[in-house]
C-alpha cells in the first residue's frame, strides 16, 4: 500500500514537471488569414448627385420682322440632382485595375432662357420674348476604367460613350400672344472623368466621382403659331443647341462575386498608419463653371413726365437671361487637421486664379440692322476659408467642406443702337461655399484629393450714365453662382 501511494505521488510529480517544461516552450505564431479583398470581380451599386449643365444655342426665326429672318444665341444652365445606379467588372493585376462600368442616370436637370432676339418687358405692358427651355430627363454611358490601387482605395480615370434624352420647349410671347412647342431628341456624344474609391467593409465600397458629357450639336425646326391675342403669328423655329453636362456624385458598390487571378495585396502597414493630424500645403488646378442669371434695365429720364400707360419708368427684361463663365482655374491651400479615431475636424483657406469668361445675348440682339446689347462676365481669382468634417479609413478621407468665400467679377455691358454704350467695372464679392471630395494618402507625407465646390456669391447691382437723353441711365442686376471641380496634391509639413 505504501508503495502504491509513493508511485502515485511519483506520477504527479513527473506529470507537473513535464507541464512545467512544456509551458517554458517557444509558442509558434500563426499568422491571422489573409484578407481575399481585391479589386477584380463583377459589382454593382447605387449613387447620386448634382449636375450643372451648360447648354448654349442659336435661335432663328423666320418673319421676325415680316420677311426677313433673325438669327440670335442664347444659353440655358440646367442644374438639378441626378439618381441612379452602375454595373461593371474589374480586372486587377498587381496594383493595375482595368475594368469596364455601364450606368443610367434619372435627371431633374432644367433650365429656361432667353434666345436673344427679344426679351423685353416695356413699360407701358408690351412684351416681346422669345425663350427656350432644356430639360436633360435621363443619360447613359458605357465607360472604360483604368486606376491604381493602393491600399484600401483606388485611384481612377474613366471614359467612353454617352447618351442622353433632352426636351426642349420654344416658346414666343409677343403681348398676350403666346405659342410654344416641344421636342424631345436623344442625343449620343462622350463621357470622360475619374475618381477615387475606398473599401468600407467586407464587399463594400463608397466612391467620389465626377463626369463631364459632351452631346453632338442638334438641329430642330418646329412651328409656333397662335390666332388669340392682339398680335397672332405663324413662325418657323429653329434652334441649333449644343447640350454639355458637368456630373459630380457619390457612389455606393457591392462586389458580387470575384473572379481573382492574383493573390490579393496586403493593405499597406504604412497606409494603415497614416494619421491625418497635422499641418500640411499643396497646389491644385481644375475647372470652373460659372451660372450668373440678370436682367438688364434702360431707365427714362426720371425729370421726363410719365407716358400714358406707364407701368414702370424703365424698360427691362421679361425673363431673367443666363451669363455662364466657365475655365481653367489653378491656385494653392494651406490647413490644418485633427484626427480622433475615424474621424477628422480640420480648416482649409485656398486661393485660385480664375480664366472663366463668357459672353451672352442681353435684351436684344437683332441682326438685321437693330440692337445688340451684351453682357460679358469673367471671374479674375477666387478664395475661400472653410472648415471640414471627414471620415478616414485605411488611407483614405471622405469629407464635407463648406465656410466663405470671395471673388473677384469683371463684368462688361454694351449697349448699341444708333450709338454704342459701354460700362467695365469691377467688384469684389463675398458669400458662402459648400461641397465636398475625398483624399487619399499617396506615399511618404503626400496626398491627393478630388474635390467639388458651390459657390454663392450674392448679387450684383450696376448702373451707368449715357449721353442718350431718352435712356440717361442703363444698368443690370445679377446673381452669381460658381460651381468648380478640382483636383490637388498636399504635403503635410509637420504634427500628428
Amino acid at each position: 500500500m505504501r508503495l502504491n501511494r509513493i508511485g502515485v505521488g511519483a506520477a504527479i510529480l513527473a506529470a507537473s514537471a513535464f507541464g512545467a517544461s512544456a509551458a517554458d516552450l517557444p509558442v509558434k505564431y500563426k499568422a491571422p488569414p489573409p484578407d481575399p479583398w481585391s479589386w477584380s470581380g463583377l459589382y454593382g451599386g447605387v449613387n447620386a448627385g448634382y449636375s450643372f449643365g451648360r447648354d448654349t444655342f442659336d435661335q432663328s426665326l423666320a418673319g421676325i420682322p415680316p420677311g426677313r429672318e433673325q438669327q440670335a444665341s442664347g444659353r440655358v444652365l440646367p442644374t438639378g440632382g441626378v439618381f441612379g445606379g452602375q454595373l461593371g467588372y474589374n480586372w486587377q493585376a498587381g496594383r493595375w485595375v482595368l475594368g469596364l462600368e455601364g450606368d443610367a442616370q434619372w435627371t431633374g436637370q432644367r433650365d429656361p432662357g432667353c434666345g436673344g432676339f427679344e426679351c423685353i418687358q416695356n413699360y407701358n405692358a408690351e412684351v416681346g420674348a422669345a425663350r427656350v427651355h432644356h430639360e436633360l430627363e435621363w443619360f447613359a454611358t458605357a465607360r472604360a476604367r483604368l486606376g491604381l490601387a493602393n491600399a484600401g482605395y483606388l485611384l481612377y480615370v474613366t471614359g467612353g460613350g454617352a447618351w442622353a434624352g433632352v426636351r426642349e420647349t420654344a416658346t414666343l410671347q409677343f403681348d398676350d400672344s403666346v405659342a410654344s412647342s416641344t421636342v424631345r431628341n436623344t442625343v449620343a456624344g462622350w463621357a470622360f472623368g475619374g475618381g477615387i474609391e475606398g473599401r468600407l467593409w467586407q464587399n463594400w465600397t463608397v466612391k467620389v466621382e465626377y463626369l463631364h458629357l459632351d452631346f453632338r450639336p442638334t438641329t430642330t425646326t418646329t412651328r409656333i403659331a397662335t390666332t388669340g391675342g392682339l398680335l397672332p403669328f405663324d413662325e418657323t423655329n429653329t434652334v441649333r443647341s449644343h447640350v454639355t453636362d458637368n456630373i459630380v456624385r457619390v457612389g455606393l458598390n457591392y462586389r458580387l462575386w470575384n473572379t481573382q487571378a492574383f493573390a490579393p495585396l496586403p493593405v499597406d502597414p504604412a497606409a494603415n498608419a497614416w494619421r491625418w493630424t497635422g499641418v500640411y500645403g499643396g497646389l491644385n488646378g481644375g475647372y470652373g463653371v460659372g451660372n450668373t442669371s440678370f436682367r438688364e434695365f434702360k431707365y427714362f429720364d426720371p425729370a421726363a413726365p410719365p407716358l400714358a400707360g406707364e407701368l414702370t419708368h424703365y424698360i427691362s427684361s421679361f425673363a431673367p437671361q443666363k451669363v455662364s463663365p466657365q475655365g481653367a482655374i489653378a491656385g494653392g491651400q494651406f490647413g490644418y487637421n485633427w484626427q480622433t479615431g475615424h474621424v477628422v475636424l480640420g480648416v482649409e483657406g485656398d486661393a485660385q486664379w480664375s480664366g472663366q469668361k463668357d459672353t451672352a445675348c442681353a435684351m436684344s440682339c437683332f441682326t438685321a440692322g437693330g440692337p445688340i446689347e451684351t453682357v460679358s462676365q469673367r471671374f479674375n481669382w477666387l478664395a475661400t476659408v472653410r472648415g471640414r468634417l471627414g471620415y478616414a479609413d485605411r488611407g483614405y478621407l471622405l469629407f464635407v467642406t463648406a465656410g466663405g468665400a470671395w471673388a473677384e467679377v469683371e463684368e462688361t455691358d454694351v449697349f448699341s443702337g444708333a450709338a454704342v454704350y459701354t460700362s467695365t467695372f469691377k467688384q469684389t464679392k463675398g458669400g458662402w461655399v459648400a461641397g465636398g471630395g475625398i483624399e487619399a494618402w499617396l506615399f511618404g507625407n503626400w496626398t491627393g484629393k478630388i474635390e467639388y465646390l458651390h459657390f454663392d456669391l450674392g448679387n450684383i447691382n450696376h448702373t451707368f450714365a449715357t449721353p442718350d437723353p431718352g435712356f440717361p441711365t442703363m444698368g443690370t442686376q445679377s446673381t452669381v453662382r460658381n460651381d468648380v471641380i478640382r483636383v490637388g496634391v498636399n504635403y503635410k509639413l509637420g504634427g500628428g
